[in-house]
């Protein structure tokens, strides 16, 4: 039971902060990027053919591939597969790396300032947000299953504990456990 209670706070800390990391990419769109230039004011095909100066339309920007990661995270958050979120928040990485590797390339290399020139938040809450996403799956960690009974309840085998000194024994050594008779042999 204790085990159950920890995973679910486990759960709903990893869920939070896949949230966080969802809404901060989102947010990043409508943030400046470079220079004063919003997320999505860059066109997404730019990221792949090189930045260029012509304002894109939103559906055509880097909000696209921010809020489908988005979605997957919430879809992958609302199903627990941790594989659809570690996905969006790769996604996210991905493109944001993408995009400043073609503006240094642009202006000859990448520079943060606190004049409003060079790289600013929304570029930030992208990667900021993207890492939240990951790190949000990892808190989750493994869920373990146990088979249950028609009532809901863990079976009886499943309470047992094993001790860590017995040791594994040969089929011709094995011997039954106190509570339950000795079965005969089957025939081949």
């Amino acid at each position: 039971m204790l085990e159950n209670t920890a995973h679910r706070k486990r759960y709903v800390v990893g869920s939070v902060l896949v949230l966080i990391g969802a809404v901060a990419v989102v947010w990043s769109a409508w943030l400046p990027w470079y220079n004063g230039r919003d997320g999505r004011h860059y066109e997404l095909g730019d990221v792949f053919d090189g930045i260029s100066t012509t304002r894109a339309q939103l559906f055509g920007s880097l909000f696209l591939p921010m809020a489908v990661a988005a979605l997957l995270a919430l879809y992958g958050t609302l199903t627990r597969s941790r594989v659809l979120v570690i996905l969006a928040g790769l996604l996210v990485l991905f493109i944001s790396a993408l995009w400043m590797f073609r503006q240094s390339q642009l202006v000859g290399g990448l520079k943060v300032s606190t004049d409003g020139t060079g790289l600013d938040a929304g570029a930030a809450f992208a990667v900021i947000g993207g890492a939240l996403m990951l790190i949000g799956a990892g808190v989750w960690g493994k869920e373990r299953r146990r088979p249950l009974t028609a009532e809901g309840t863990t079976t009886e085998a499943h309470r047992r504990v094993v001790s860590t000194t017995d040791k594994p024994r040969r089929p011709d050594e094995a011997k039954p456990p106190a509570d339950r008779p000795e079965e005969p042999p089957r025939a081949a």
